[in-house]
């Protein structure tokens, strides 16, 4: 009788598991949503299925591949490409990027300007419909003109091509691992203004640790731990309206705090894999490299009236 009974346990508790994965992947299969998690009505105003990779050039496409609006006032876009404050140790590239915009003598004495052509650095990688953004070892053959950074990563922003005031912002994507591996899922003001910043999810090397917070000069919370499958899909979202901002994993709400006054405008969205500073550290011997994040979808929707 024992037995029996422990039998049956384990098998609705497999049953059960095996339903809770087949949930998990049908919505995963689906398509956009109608409802968000809470019920309110969605409608769908922008996606990328990574199909393909459409960076932005030239005023056509989806994705800038540099922070802000691509422009630097100094004429230096390395300052674009990495985040100095945060102590960052990543460079992130694209096929189209120069080298670094300083001069140096030859042996000949005579001063030579590096970045005359791109670098065909390439980050990103399209597979079976995912889009990958790699973070990796810098070459070495490019050290002189990636600055004496150590590492590259990808970013992707949209930016030029949309931003909105409030809505429901998701990603499904599976995390990388490793020391100083630092992936993001987050908003920024479309008037270069900050903060504020929505933070729909960060990791820091283990990829079964996701965060979620915000940053305004209005209001200020701390980030909050939530625990995920490691090495899996996972759909992370917020919910952004007027009074409040909400956080969701795979559909669950996981948290909720007010709106602060500063965060009251068009953000756009960004995702990418940074590295360094206080708290992600920069990468060790133990780091395996390359490390992916891989992204099934973005997608962003309006609350319909």
């Amino acid at each position: 009788m024992q037995m029996t009974l422990a039998g049956a346990r384990l098998t609705a508790l497999v049953a059960a598991v095996l339903a809770t994965a087949a949930c998990q992947q049908a919505a995963a299969e689906s398509g956009p949503l109608k409802q968000a998690p809470d019920g309110r009505r969605l409608e769908l105003v922008f996606q990328d299925e990574f199909d393909s990779f459409r960076p932005w050039r030239g005023g056509q496409g989806v994705w800038r591949t540099t922070f802000r609006d691509g422009r630097d006032d100094h004429g230096d876009d390395f300052n674009l490409r990495t985040l100095k404050w945060n102590k960052e140790v990543q460079l992130y590239v694209d096929p189209d990027m120069r080298g670094h915009p300083g001069r140096h003598g030859d042996d000949e004495g005579h001063e030579r300007r590096r970045g005359d052509r791109p670098l065909g650095l390439d980050p990103f990688r399209v597979q079976k419909g995912h889009l990958e953004i790699i973070f990796d070892r810098a070459p070495k053959q490019h050290a002189d003109a990636l600055g004496g950074f150590e590492y590259v990563s990808g970013l992707i922003t949209t930016e030029p091509s949309f931003s909105q005031t409030y809505g429901y912002f998701e990603m499904r994507a599976k995390l990388p691992r490793g020391k100083g591996v630092w992936p993001a899922f987050w908003l920024l003001p479309k008037d270069l203004s900050w903060p504020p910043e929505i933070d729909v999810m960060e990791s820091v090397g283990d990829p079964s640790k996701v965060y979620a917070t915000y940053h305004s000069n209005a209001a200020k919370i701390e980030g909050q731990e939530f625990r995920v499958t490691p090495d899996d899909f996972h759909t992370y979202a917020v919910a952004w309206d007027r009074e409040h901002v909400t956080w969701f994993i795979d559909g669950r709400q996981v948290r909720r705090e007010k709106t602060p006054g500063d965060m009251h405008k068009p953000m756009y969205m960004l995702a990418n894999i940074a590295s360094g500073g206080d708290w992600a550290g920069a990468p060790d011997a133990s780091t395996p490299l390359p490390a992916k994040l891989t992204i099934d979808y973005i997608r962003a929707y309006r609350f319909a009236p």
